[in-house]
């Protein structure tokens, strides 16, 4: 079994649009003699699976503040935040046919090697989740197909909670969506049921010390590993600008969402009523208690078809003079009601 080489041009590669390229790479185009495992760790980011919406799973306004990633991944399943305090692991093998849903098979593995690194109470539970006393640190999933069989999951060293609330808890006010929603679960990290020599590692730390016991060796040199060529990188390049990195993909495939948005301001209430589709604007009206004397159709009318992005929607509304229409506000104050 290989061990993939995460690093490019010297440097690890912690953007979650480019590891969710590599792992389509590894699935969908690579062919090799032996399976291929991966383990890596992602700057600040938002999973969502294949099937959801991601305006009526997270909070935009803090993943922008944030600078917080969104990704769609190409599998099914819920949100899920990922950080410097999670390692995500993955198998890609030939499919044998006996390996579907059976999730077991791939997750004892990685259970015993915590175990040995003192996480006595670590076990398989559930359909496809690691629990200690109930609470769960790592999930999986599995994809098979013809050829191959590719499983991937998380173990959470580290928690932040406070941005975990923050990120995965959109704002629901009078919100209805079309999409497969997020079951939130009751979740621990790893790092208090460590071994205490092991206690005060680093993320980094850990995963050497978990390859070390998954490949059965007493140094990472001993392992056998795989690394991507130029042309190989470069390829990997295209499936972001195509897929991972692209945001018609990542928001584009929303369905459709329909929301009030209201806010006071000191001359009044302003309440937005949309529908978005396919990450734009569908339908738009606008309500309020002020008294501009501004025809607020001429701005529902520009709104039409915009993307629900920032930057579009700061520059149709810098297109207007706003004290006319509403009174006292500024294009991002109005924009950010619309992403709360």
């Amino acid at each position: 079994m290989y061990l993939f080489d995460q690093k490019r041009n010297g440097q690890e590669v912690r953007d979650p649009r480019y590891n969710y390229a590599i792992a389509s790479f590894l699935a969908n185009e690579l062919q090799l003699d032996e399976p291929i495992m991966r383990f890596y760790i992602n700057q600040p980011a938002v999973i969502i699976g294949k099937h959801q919406n991601a305006f009526a799973e997270v909070n935009l306004n803090y993943l922008e503040e944030q600078q917080i990633d969104l990704v769609r991944r190409s599998s099914g399943g819920g949100s899920v935040y990922h950080d410097q305090g999670t390692l995500i692991y993955g198998f890609i093998g030939k499919n044998d046919h006996a390996s579907y849903q059976d999730f077991s098979r791939f997750t004892q593995p990685i259970v015993r090697a915590l175990q040995h690194l003192g996480v006595k109470e670590a076990q398989f539970g559930g359909r496809n989740d690691l629990l200690i006393h109930g609470k769960k640190f790592s999930g999986t999933s599995m994809l098979v197909n013809d050829s191959k069989v590719i499983v991937g999951g998380t173990l959470l060293l580290d928690a932040d909670y406070k941005t975990l609330e923050q990120v995965l808890t959109p704002n629901k006010k009078k919100l209805a969506a079309k999409g497969v929603k997020s079951v939130q679960s009751r979740v621990t990290a790893l790092r208090p049921y460590l071994a205490k020599e092991h206690r005060d590692i680093t993320i980094e730390a850990f995963r050497k010390l978990l390859i070390k016991e998954l490949f059965a060796v007493d140094q990472l040199e001993e392992v056998k590993v795989y690394s991507f060529s130029d042309e190989q990188w470069r390829r990997i390049d295209e499936i972001v600008q195509k897929q991972f990195g692209n945001w018609e993909w990542n928001f584009g495939r929303s369905r459709q969402l329909e929301y009030r948005r209201d806010e006071r301001f000191s001359f009044g209430t302003v309440e937005f009523q949309l529908t978005i589709n396919q990450g734009k604007i569908q339908n738009c009206k606008i309500y309020g208690d002020f008294f501009a004397p501004g025809n607020l159709t001429d701005i529902e009318k520009a709104l039409l078809g915009v993307s629900l992005k920032q930057k579009d929607l700061l520059d149709i509304f810098n297109q207007f003079d706003l004290r006319k229409y509403f009174g006292d506000v500024t294009a991002a104050e109005l924009v950010a009601v619309i992403l709360s």
